[in-house]
């Protein structure tokens, strides 16, 4: 299944507002930070630590019943000062 995720922060600037993965039927949210970082591994760090949201809502883990027409974003830390 293709899923389009939004990106935010220091990825969307890397990477742009939104990268196409491929990945199984119902991914987990580690799946789905896999697929972006086969495709950017210069980011796996900060891909690793991010967070994975569908539909605004942060993700549990094990399977998500997710599907082309959900919005999934991937959130990393922030920090600030």
């Amino acid at each position: 299944m293709q899923l389009h995720v939004k990106l935010f922060a220091m990825l969307q600037e890397q990477l742009g507002d939104v990268i196409v993965v491929s990945v199984p039927e119902q991914p987990t949210a580690d799946q789905i930070k896999q697929a972006i970082a086969d495709a950017s591994p210069n980011l796996r760090q900060v891909i690793g630590t991010a967070r994975i949201a569908v539909n605004q809502e942060f993700t549990a883990s094990g399977p998500l019943d997710v599907g082309t027409d959900d919005e999934i974003a991937l959130i990393p830390p922030v920090s600030g000062g």
